[in-house]
């Protein structure tokens, strides 16, 4: 079990941070590395002491999204009353300057005309600062706003927060489709494996909403 228990451990440094020069070639290894972190963690309950626990259940499709109220790099804090009348992809990721990370806040700011035309608004949101989400969206030139969800009690509700006792707290990598009326519409959970095709892959998803 100490293995294991280091293997997943190893996992987590690495998708934390996204080190892909890490050569693994243990079967076993690659599928908790394709299933995605969270889920393997959970599964094993404690890690050589290491306490882990999963949010809630990720709201269903249909269901009101759950609300929030989040500082921002916007220079408020923002709610989901905020974006009421106007469909939201609301996405959230574990850290900002990682490598994963900021492959996928470039991928929406690459598309995000294509959003703007659709009436369509992105956000943010990780457990990262104010500040950090500055210097992050400062650095990137990125068009939409990051919200600080320091504590994970959003992620939390969104089902998205990985509690990993003494290391902290991170949102895992989901994005919601939100409605105009506030109404959950689609949840991607297997972003992981399609960063850089994830943007286009959501903008599938808000064109046949729209059309239905």
């Amino acid at each position: 079990f100490l293995f294991i228990h280091l293997t997943v451990i190893i996992l987590l440094i690495c998708n934390f941070y996204n080190i892909e020069s890490l050569k693994i070639s243990n079967k076993w290894i690659k599928k908790i590395a394709s299933i995605g972190i969270a889920t393997e963690i959970a599964s094993f309950g404690l890690l050589g002491g290491l306490s882990t626990a999963l949010a809630d259940a990720i709201p269903l499709i249909g269901a009101n999204a759950p609300e929030f109220s989040l500082p921002s790099n916007a220079g408020k804090p923002l709610s989901l009353n905020d974006f009421k009348g106007k469909r939201t992809v609301l996405y959230f990721y574990p850290g900002d300057f990682t490598q994963g990370c900021t492959i996928e806040a470039q991928s929406f700011e690459r598309d995000i005309q294509k959003y703007k035309d659709l009436g369509v608004e992105i956000v943010g949101v990780s457990v990262d600062t104010v500040e950090k989400h500055l210097d992050f969206g400062k650095k990137y030139n990125l068009d939409f706003p990051l919200l600080s969800d320091q504590g994970g009690v959003v992620s939390n509700k969104y089902g998205s927060l990985l509690d990993l006792g003494f290391i902290g707290k991170f949102s895992n990598r989901q994005t919601y489709v939100i409605s105009p009326e506030g109404k959950v519409e689609y949840v991607f959970t297997d972003v992981e494996s399609h960063l850089t095709e994830h943007s286009s892959d959501v903008l599938k998803v808000v064109k046949s909403l729209q059309s239905a």
